[in-house]
Parts: C-alpha cells; structure tokens; sequence
C-alpha cells in the first residue's frame, strides 16, 4: 500500500459493493447449475439401477408389504 500510513482504512465504493455482489451472484448460480446437473445424473443412475435390477417388478417371495410400518424393537407395549 504506497501512500498510506499504516492501520489507515479504506472507503468502498457503490461500485466496489455492485463488483462485490455480482461475483457472489455468479458463483451462487454455478453452483446452483453444478448441483441441477449432479441430481439429473443421480435420479438417471438410480433408475438404471432400478430397472436394471427389477427390484419394483418382483418382489422377493415371502417378503412383506411395506404398507403397513413395521413394529419398532424395544419394550412391550401394555
């Protein structure tokens, strides 16, 4: 810092505030783009693995319904 004396403060302009706010918005809606594109690749690998599997078309035999919540382990009810 030539010409200033040390501790000295500087004054941030309008401008200076707008260049701020405007990196932050780029860096926000990159992110926002990174985290669409890696929620299309995980929904299309989970259907891949879905269908591939056919875990929806056959269930496994003597496997219960999922309908009806399993009890939780723990004490008696009285």
């Amino acid at each position: 810092m030539a010409g200033k004396a040390k501790g000295a403060q500087t004054t941030m302009t309008g401008a200076d505030w707008q260049r701020i706010l405007r990196i932050m918005d780029e860096a926000y809606q990159q992110h926002l783009t990174g985290m669409v594109a890696l929620r299309e690749r995980v929904v299309a690998d989970l259907r891949r693995k879905l269908s591939d599997s056919k875990v929806l078309d056959h269930p496994r035999q003597g496997a219960r319904s999922r309908s009806v919540p399993a009890r939780k382990r723990g004490r008696k009810r009285r």
